[in-house]
């Protein structure tokens, strides 16, 4: 191309120095998984080990595992629980967050076993993130739960909360007894850190605020400003229950890829995240067509077009240095307090490797500024 990517979007680059940070934020990683034919679930599970490595020694503060089931999009995360074991002992600093456990699919003495063990051997870098779950096949492991998933999330991260502080909980077992239990191991850590995953849901920012949970959530199909109305809410609603609106931490995903070639990353990107964003195309179009009107394959491929470029222009962290770091400055802007980099969304992997120095340039002054504020 004889004009870059960015000046095709109207982006105006900025300059990234450490001297103009001066709100501190911290860094992750999500793993979700691709549908790549090209490579081996070994090679998936060597790829996330490698991101996991990098992001323990340049100062990323968690990485991010998600609970999927019978369904080739993120298949190899069944069970995080058995990928945090596996990636513990090859780490020194990274957190393990889930994003998260589907909660109405597991018994909660049973996830606080798992993830006690867990705790037990990070040293206490153990938090956790519960949805209600939404994929019907899903519901095989609790068929009776589906309907009242979301009731039933709610009530049982509170008990996995007690549990992991040690209380007895008597649960249902065998011909109707109850059986008072209190679960072993004991963690490490006394209090367990929540994340609840939330979608565009004003009404789910608020509760988390109230019941004092952090949030996990992305943008889905919106820009970043959209976010600033329902984070609000969230401060304002833990503060309706005495609790420090700044305490509480909002993460948010957002696809990532740094690199000083503007047009290679265009090029590498372009591919999987249309098919990403087509897998939800058909669903948005078929809400906004008047019914009996049709939508062409050209129309469709105009509109993918479109909603590409915006994306790539607003909504993820792909291209240089200077829109990485005016991507990070509006996510800061807007009360975002981690940011999740997804980097496994069908990128060729080799390119995800060579983007990782630039990422690790990008991040470097928020890191400095958050190590000399002891954050």
């Amino acid at each position: 191309m004889s004009v870059s990517v960015e000046e095709l979007l109207g982006i105006k680059p900025k300059a990234a120095s450490a001297e103009t940070v001066d709100q501190k934020i911290a860094f992750s990683f999500l793993f979700f998984s691709d549908v790549r034919k090209d490579i081996s679930d070994a090679q998936k599970y060597d790829f996330m080990r490698d991101i996991t490595l990098f992001a323990d020694r340049e100062g990323f503060t968690s990485i991010y595992l998600p609970e999927r089931h019978f369904y080739e999009f993120g298949s190899i995360y069944a069970n995080s629980a058995v990928m945090a074991a596996y990636l513990i002992p090859q780490t020194q600093q990274i957190r393990f967050r889930t994003a998260g456990v589907s909660l109405p699919l597991h018994h909660p003495a049973e996830v606080v076993e798992w993830w006690a063990m867990n705790d037990i051997l990070s040293g206490g870098r153990v938090d956790l993130g519960f949805g209600s779950g939404w994929n019907k096949a899903d519901f095989i492991y609790a068929p009776d739960n589906y309907d009242g998933r979301r009731e039933i999330c709610s009530e049982r991260i509170e008990m996995v909360k007690q549990l992991w502080r040690g209380e007895e909980i008597s649960f249902p077992g065998p011909d109707g007894e109850s059986y008072p239990v209190k679960v072993f191991p004991r963690p490490i850590q006394k209090e367990l850190n929540v994340w609840l995953l939330v979608a565009k849901n004003t009404e789910a920012f608020i509760h988390a605020g109230r019941q004092g949970y952090n949030i996990f959530t992305m943008l889905y199909g919106n820009n970043l400003e959209a976010m600033k109305e329902p984070i609000r809410l969230y401060r304002q609603a833990r503060e309706e229950v005495s609790l420090d609106p700044k305490q509480g931490i909002i993460t948010l995903m957002l696809h990532t890829l740094v690199h000083e070639d503007v047009d290679l990353v265009q090029r590498e990107a372009e591919a999987p995240f249309k098919a990403y964003i087509a897998s939800a195309l058909d669903a948005h179009v078929k809400a906004a067509i008047v019914p009996g009107e049709v939508v062409t394959d050209d129309e469709k491929q105009k509109i993918l077009a479109y909603a590409y470029q915006r994306y790539f222009k607003t909504s993820g962290i792909f291209g240089s240095l200077a829109h990485g770091r005016e991507i990070i400055e509006e996510a800061i802007s807007v009360g975002v307090d981690d940011i999740a980099c997804l980097v496994d969304f069908g990128v060729d992997y080799q390119i995800v490797q060579q983007s990782l120095p630039y990422l690790k340039e990008l991040i470097a002054p928020y890191i400095k500024k958050n190590r000399s504020t002891g954050c």
